[in-house]
């Protein structure tokens, strides 16, 4: 058995850099602060911050603190020229459809987020554009990315590539936030668990604090750059998950943002069908599935009960080889099958499809799946509010059919979407054939165009960005 880990993250930034989505419009009178951190504010939003504990957590609120988003150390600060970032893409064999306007500049920093109702650090990528003209305020763009590990040292400032795609963004006239999510903290002290993987609430929670790392700039160790809080997200498989989850618990923990939309290619919506296949049969996904289980399980208070999933001695070593590299694929033997690793609880229930009601780990897979999970989505009033969902015909790792069901389910409840299945194309391909109509529907969320919800799930078509044959 092989781990599918879906580590191309480069290729992902690569990918997604040349989504030039049209930037906020230049302000000339005296600009309004940066809002300070809302969490709740209305019964509705109220009552899951002050009971957000699911699957037999230990009861906690989210914090109501003005820290959220604080900026607790800034790393080196890169300088990358127009010339040197268009140079980059065009070296990752994408043509960039839009030239860079400006040089921008890319750091690391920790900032302040909350875990299961406790302050604590958190690191990320942001870029801001160098030489912005006077008065003029940037949109968001939060970049989420795909699965790159599940230990401290995992992150983004790992890879010199990254650095520079994030500067794409910004040579294009955004602040970029590109969080490492929690437990991939790029420095010292450890967080002191590992990255709850695909769990929502922690991804989602660090994020949207990654993006009120905003209000801490403008001042001339920024540039004087200080973004409007309207955000547009572009998110790939793992990140598509985040990106969905950020959608969700915006309203609830972020109200002072202004979300805008944006574009989730092939996201694991459907958590549970995606697991449930995943334990019927040896898949790319079942390693994936291991890593939710020795991860999340952490996160849950329920690492001493992993025993009741995974057989010994992989009860102990899928845990333990999670966090001891940042690409663990060798710590399951070739050949392994589902039985070897597997107790019968989970696979018995995927093959009588009731994995869900296996409880605790059924309401694990459960609550963090956007077609299952107990946390209402609250629509935004705007309009131009969309998701744009894309997936792979032959994906081999996200099940595009399961995919295209959760679709229709989620747009049918209220998500405001349109769908783009590119023909041919695989995991990471998705995204990088669909990256024309990726960029023409950021630009429509930035500049307020009306969306059309199509809740149909539409044939296969040759994406622009599709190779010739």
């Amino acid at each position: 058995m092989t781990l599918a880990w879906n580590t191309q993250w480069t290729l992902m930034c690569a990918v997604t850099a040349v989504c030039a989505c049209a930037p906020g419009p230049e302000q000339h009178d005296e600009p309004p602060p940066f809002p300070p951190p809302r969490v709740g504010g209305s019964p509705e939003t109220d009552a899951l911050a002050d009971a957000p504990a699911r699957c037999g957590q230990l009861a906690h609120s989210w914090l109501r603190s003005a820290e959220l988003g604080t900026v607790v150390a800034r790393g080196e600060v890169v300088h990358h020229t127009a010339d040197f970032l268009e140079g980059m893409i065009l070296a990752a064999g994408v043509d960039p459809p839009r030239t860079p306007i400006y040089d921008a500049k890319v750091a690391t920093v920790t900032y302040r987020t909350q875990d299961r109702g406790v302050l604590m650090d958190a690191t990320g990528l942001l870029a801001w554009p160098y030489g912005l003209e006077r008065g003029r305020r940037p949109d968001i763009l939060l970049l989420l990315h795909g699965t790159q590990g599940f230990t401290d040292g995992c992150s983004l400032d790992q890879n010199a590539d990254t650095k520079a795609l994030a500067g794409y963004f910004a040579s294009l006239g955004y602040a970029v936030m590109a969080p490492d999510y929690l437990g991939l903290k790029a420095n010292p002290p450890p967080t002191g668990f590992p990255h709850p993987y695909l769990v929502g609430q922690a991804t989602a929670i660090a994020s949207l604090d990654m993006v009120r790392v905003a209000a801490h700039m403008g001042g001339p160790e920024y540039d004087d750059v200080l973004p409007l809080p309207r955000v547009v997200l572009l998110g790939g498989s793992q990140g598509g998950h985040a990106g969905l989850w950020v959608d969700r618990l915006a309203p609830y923990y972020a109200p002072e943002l202004e979300l805008l939309g944006g574009a989730v290619t092939v996201p694991p919506a459907d958590l549970v069908g995606e697991v449930e296949r995943a334990l019927r049969e040896v898949v790319d996904a079942t390693g994936n599935t291991m890593a939710v289980l020795g991860t999340a399980s952490s996160w849950y208070g329920l690492q001493s009960r992993l025993g009741e999933v995974f057989r010994t001695p992989y009860d102990v070593d899928v845990p333990a080889a999670l966090v001891a590299s940042c690409d663990p694929g060798d710590a399951i033997p070739a050949g392994a099958g589902l039985t070897t690793v597997f107790q019968p609880l989970l696979l018995d229930a995927a093959t009588a499809g009731t994995v869900a009601q296996v409880e605790p780990w059924g309401c694990l897979f459960r609550e963090n799946g956007l077609t299952t999970t107990s946390v209402v989505r609250r629509n935004p009033a705007a309009a131009s509010y969309g998701l744009l969902f894309i997936f792979g015909e032959a994906d081999s790792l996200v099940h595009t059919p399961i995919e295209r069901v959760a679709y229709t389910a989620l747009c049918q409840a209220g998500v405001p979407a349109q769908y783009l299945e590119c023909a041919g194309a695989s995991h990471t391909r998705a995204t990088l054939w669909a990256l024309p109509e990726i960029a023409d529907f950021l630009d429509a969320r930035v500049a307020g165009q009306a969306l059309v919800p199509a809740c149909a799930v539409s044939a296969p078509v040759h994406c622009q960005g599709t190779p010739p044959p």
